[in-house]
């Protein structure tokens, strides 16, 4: 018989103890706010601290240890297969949804990829209130996540704002700047609520950023301090400006000790070595951080690769466990990276258990070069950020991974530095059809138990549960529920569309429901993959028959919510050459090449906008724009179009842009570079194609 009660370590039920000491005792009121909703709407601290029993889901990945095990048990092994759909909500901001739905006293919030948040009814997702945002997007779409406490729900926004909102009502309570350089960064991952302090790192790596996580008070967002990923005196000469390193899918923390986990991305730029060779210390990394003082402290860190240069870094988010290692209990983390190798090291010194490797490698050793060279995984390889989780009762951490490769070539050994564009040195590589498959790794032994293969990506991580489940997804839109013991198949549906979120669980009147985001596969896309129907909450719970379904009723468009007024002035110079067959053409290609993820209005999806005040605010001379445009779009096949069929595109984008056609409109825009077009700038205005 499987014991389905939580059995945590000796060592974190005491420093929880200790925790709430140093929190003040939790009054009778406070421990039961979660059932009373006269109180406040969202936990407090004390509360989150213990969120690893609670029937809610409180904070991302459910506890801040990282690990998405749930005590839950209503759903077993042996009645999974009846699960239905309870009840969808349809999402306006369609695109890449990566968020981990938050569930208290009632209420489920969410964020979509422009930062907007919604607050849903958890028992028939009918919308509460929502807070509409449309701030502009330097690279892809994506919010992984709100944080909550004491009231409030705190955001980290694509142009690099903090922003607290009321729980009940949604109105904004403060909104402070968060980042140094809100040119090159932005917040991407979910608000991380610890102590009275908002958590967040900076994603903008491949921008040529410096990374940094930072604390914001939960009462006015004032900063409380700041943590730079890079260590100047390990990077060669200046290399350091534009190194990257960021923080930007999640951290963990283990409460008993003050410990922040956090894991650096890789330098920049992204497929340039030369000039960076060296430590370039913290890239590529695990970082344990002291953070019990005003300013945190590196305890111990480990750089998991060096030199990399086919952006590996350690996208998974790392998870705090307590596993038996050759019969003795030790306080672990695990690791992964977007190579495939995952890691397990010793919470306390950093010492590393086991290393093993998870995906197909090849190349990984070899810079790219201008012919191009064979690598694998490519670019949405190996162990992205959802990673897996830890099953206590079996010793096992399941993970996802995924096998691809691609071509790697280096377009420049000297890339320019252009504010707020992809600093990389070359453009991705072309997509092939990755799959994907779930590894359950012994933490006795450091082998692997059982692997279960599925035909797309194996982007959604794992989500165990105390009867013994894993809830897991592919790219391809289905989700699973395994055996964690065996990895043997017990229930699958397909939701029509890609997933690249997490699933979350919670129990209300009696019934446990299972949830996840679905939409877009954003800068995930592979050649592969099937269509997509939108963008869902889709909720299940046991012997759901009659799916309650609700359309995007109450919700603002992204089409109505006003852009920053700042970024609405911006008015562009200057005229190109470009001919109305060209502007024809260009859109027919645009539709069936750019339009999945820039929109079929350039409005942007998962991608930027290509029109508006989000993308004059960029600053990029039409130059720029066709170098861009001629050498990393469309994602998935980098380059491959004719020189006419880009000449085309631009001319379309032009037109819709508002950039009037030079001379009389008989010359074409050419199709390669030309020095007169570094005078031409895109403006805030935006016109019908026709209009010209």
């Amino acid at each position: 018989m499987r014991d389905t009660r939580l059995l945590p370590d000796l060592r974190y039920r005491l420093g929880r103890l200790l925790s709430f000491a140093l929190l003040g005792a939790v009054s009778l009121s406070s421990s039961l706010a979660g059932a009373n909703p006269s109180m406040k709407a969202t936990p407090d601290a004390q509360t989150l601290l213990d969120a690893a029993r609670s029937d809610d889901w409180l904070l991302p990945a459910r506890s801040y240890l990282g690990n998405r095990y749930s005590t839950l048990s209503q759903i077993t092994p042996e009645n999974v297969g009846t699960l239905g759909l309870a009840w969808e909500t349809q999402i306006s901001d369609d695109g890449q949804q990566e968020a981990s739905p938050i569930v208290t006293n009632g209420t489920m919030y969410i964020s979509t990829p422009h930062d907007n948040v919604l607050a849903l009814d958890a028992r028939t997702g009918k919308l509460k209130w929502q807070f509409p945002y449309n701030p502009p997007v330097i690279s892809f779409a994506v919010s992984r996540g709100v944080g909550i406490e004491d009231g409030k729900v705190f955001l980290g926004t694509q142009d690099c704002r903090v922003i607290a909102l009321n729980a009940e009502t949604g109105k904004t309570v403060w909104d402070v700047p968060g980042c140094r350089d809100s040119v090159n960064s932005f917040f991407s991952m979910a608000s991380y609520v610890y102590k009275g302090s908002v958590i967040l790192g900076t994603g903008g790596g491949d921008n040529g950023n410096q990374g940094r996580v930072s604390a914001f008070s939960v009462v006015d967002g004032k900063k409380l301090w700041d943590w730079d990923t890079i260590k100047r005196d390990t990077w060669p000469g200046k290399s350091w400006v534009h190194g990257g390193t960021d923080v930007w899918s999640g951290v963990a923390i283990n409460p008993d000790t003050n410990t922040l986990f956090v894991a650096p991305g890789n330098a920049g730029p992204d497929m340039v070595l030369k000039g960076r060779e060296g430590e370039d210390l913290y890239s590529n990394s695990i970082v344990a951080l002291d953070i019990s003082g005003k300013t945190p402290r590196v305890k111990w860190h480990y750089q998991l690769l060096k030199d990399d240069t086919h952006d590996a870094d350690p996208a998974m988010v790392p998870v705090l466990f307590s596993g038996k290692v050759a019969g003795t209990a030790r306080d672990l983390v695990g690791i992964g990276d977007k190579s495939g190798n995952f890691f397990i090291f010793e919470q306390a010194n950093g010492e590393l258990i086991h290393r093993l490797t998870l995906s197909k490698q090849e190349g990984l050793d070899t810079p790219p070069t201008p012919e191009g060279i064979p690598g694998c995984p490519n670019h949405g390889g190996g162990i992205e950020w959802l990673g897996g989780a830890y099953d206590p009762n079996s010793n096992l951490f399941v993970v996802g991974s995924t096998n691809e490769c691609g071509i790697w070539k280096l377009l420049t050994e000297h890339p320019e530095y252009i504010p707020g564009q992809a600093y990389k040195g070359g453009a991705l590589p072309k997509r092939g059809n990755g799959t994907g498959v779930l590894s359950a790794v012994d933490v006795d032994t450091g082998n692997v138990r059982w692997k279960a293969q599925v035909p797309y990506p194996a982007q959604g991580g794992a989500l165990i549960t105390a009867t013994g489940l894993v809830f897991t997804s592919d790219l391809g839109g289905s989700v699973y529920a395994l055996d964690v013991a065996t990895g043997k198949e017990l229930w699958k549906t397909n939701t029509g569309s890609s997933i690249c979120a997490p699933f979350s669980t919670y129990m209300l009147d009696g019934d446990q429901y299972l949830t996840i985001l679905v939409g877009q596969a954003g800068n995930q896309q592979t050649a592969n993959l099937p269509a997509t129907h939108g963008s869902h909450v889709l909720v299940y719970k046991l012997g759901a028959t009659q799916t309650v379904v609700n359309g995007t009723e109450g919700q603002t468009p992204m089409a109505a919510i006003p852009p920053s007024a700042a970024s609405a002035q911006i008015a562009g110079t200057g005229s190109a050459p470009y001919t109305k067959e060209q502007v024809v053409r260009g859109q027919t290609v645009y539709s069936g090449q750019c339009a999945v993820c820039h929109g079929d209005k350039l409005q942007g999806i998962s991608a930027p906008a290509l029109t508006g005040p989000s993308f004059a605010k960029s600053h990029l001379n039409v130059s720029q724009i066709r170098s861009v445009v001629a050498t990393q779009m469309p994602l998935t096949a980098p380059g491959s179009l004719t020189p006419d069929d880009y000449a085309s595109v631009m001319a379309y984008m032009l037109s819709y842009d508002c950039v009037k056609p030079a001379g009389n409109g008989s010359k074409p825009f050419p199709p390669a570079d030309d020095p007169a077009l570094t005078k031409v700038t895109i403006g805030a205005k935006t016109c019908s194609s026709e209009a010209h």
